[in-house]
This record gives C-alpha cells, structure tokens and sequence, in this order.
C-alpha cells in the first residue's frame, strides 16, 4: 500500500490499522484477491467506515461492492490475457512469423475498432469456459481439498506467468474528502466496446426496474445477461446503491480505454453514516 508518505505490505497493513483508519488516502496495488488480501481489506475498509461512524448496513454494500469491482477486474485481467493468445494463435496460423504476429497483436489490442473486430476470430464460450476454469482452479488451491493434475497445473502456471509477463495488475485508491467517499479501481485491460455498450443498457433496464419499485426483479433469467463480462458484478454494486436509496448512475462512473478498466464509485458521508434506507 503507499501514500504520499509511506509504503508498506500486506502484513504491515494489518499492524498498523489503527493509525492508518485515520488517513484519508491510500493508494493500494494488487496481484490478485487472495483471502489474505481480503482480510487486509476488510481490516481496513471497515476500519475507515467505522472511523468515519458509517452504519454497519451502509458498510456491508460499500465492502460487497469493492468485493465485486476487484472481481470484476480479476477476470477482466485474466480474460484480456486468454484473448491475447487465442488471437495471437490466430495470427499465428496466417503465415507470418512469430515476431511479425506479436506486433500486429499490440497495434490491434491498441486500436479499439480493430480489437473490436477480430472479436469475431476468437470463441466468446470458449474465452469464459477458460476464465471460469481459472478461478475454479484458484478455489481450488486455496480451500487445499484437492490436488491439480499436471494439465491444469500447467494451465494456470502459463497464465499466472503471462498475467505477470504483461504486467496485468490492480490498483485500489480510497480518498475521504469532507463530503465523500470515493474509491477507484483500475485493473490493465480494456472492456471491449460491445461489451461496454451492452453493461451501459442492462444498467439503464436495471435502472428502470428500480423507478418501478423492484429492482430485485433484474436478476430473474429474463433481464439477466448470461455472456460472460462485468455486468452481472456491476449489477450487483448498482443494487447495493439502490438499497441505500441512491443512484448509481451518477455515482458509478466506468471508463475503459486501450489499456485500462476504471470503475469510480462515489458514497456520500451523509448516507453512510444515515440509517435512512
């Protein structure tokens, strides 16, 4: 974690919690959303919350929304690097050598019209069966009931090293200014345009089911988009924004460019400390 006057690490973190609630800025990195690295979070999120005397309630949505924003950018991370290679193999395939085939990849992935389109080359369920594949196989290490065969060690090692490789990372920022809260997460990889343009409509209909009076009602199969991208986690951040009566669209903001996701999520101090939901 650092800050304008420190840097320290996970267990250093948790040692200091006391002094470090009172801050009102911290800028955090992160390789992944291990349980130690939860219980960091937790420590200090709550700690700020209850520092700054939020209610327990508005705490819980705040927390299950950071939860699902770093999720969201795990698999972002994770699903950008099996894109990356699925197309590359692609290019591969189309008679130029490795070398030539790595630099048209990088002028694709940095130009949105041209990522955008060879979409169409790489097998969406393919691309999501091998997501989830990875974060059942990270589940699986971490509960230590099962042992991976040498295929899917093989697997996640390669992935693990390419998302390294590329520098595919996590940054958290928390800033307490005298009227809000207000965090950003960043992750390295962009959310495509189709899929950006689709999470922008499924939050309008989520947005509608709310002014009728049943927000709940989006996750019912029949509003649910099943594809695999950050929708469903970022229908779940709105939700926590709607039962706490405030609106999501103006105070979760999501950008993305060639390199890059930013989720910025806004809680006023007023419904944070407020039980008037």
């Amino acid at each position: 974690m650092a800050n304008q006057k420190s840097v320290l690490k996970g267990a250093e973190i948790l040692q200091n919690i006391s002094d470090l609630k009172k801050r009102k800025f911290f800028h955090l990195e992160l390789k992944g959303l291990t349980k130690p690295t939860r219980d960091i979070l937790s420590e200090l999120v709550n700690g700020i919350l209850d520092e700054i005397g939020a209610n327990p309630l508005a705490a819980f949505h705040l927390f299950s929304g950071l939860m699902e924003a770093l999720l969201n950018a795990i698999k972002g991370n994770i699903r950008h690097i099996i894109f990356r290679d699925e197309l590359l193999k692609k290019l591969s395939n189309l008679g130029d050598t490795q070398e030539e085939a790595e630099e048209l990849l990088e002028v694709i992935l940095d130009t949105s019209p041209l990522r955008d389109a060879m979409q169409r080359y790489v097998v969406p369920e393919k691309i999501k069966r091998q997501v989830q594949n990875v974060l059942q196989l990270e589940d699986r290490i971490r509960a230590k009931k099962q042992v991976l065969v040498p295929e899917e060690k093989e697997f996640l090692t390669n992935v693990r090293s390419k998302l390294e490789k590329n520098r595919m990372n996590i940054s958290v920022k928390i800033r307490i200014t005298e009227s809000e809260l207000n965090l950003r997460i960043r992750n390295d990889s962009p959310i495509h345009n189709m899929d950006f343009g689709r999470i922008e409509e499924s939050r309008l209909k989520h947005k509608e089911l709310f002014d009728k009076g049943n927000s709940a009602d989006f996750f019912r199969p029949e509003f649910l988009d099943e594809k695999e991208s950050a929708g469903f986690g970022i229908a779940m951040i709105d939700e926590g924004f709607y039962t706490m009566g405030l609106n999501p669209l103006d105070l979760l903001t999501i950008t993305t460019g060639s390199r890059t996701t930013t989720v910025y999520m806004r809680y006023p101090l007023s419904a944070l400390k407020e039980l008037a939901f």
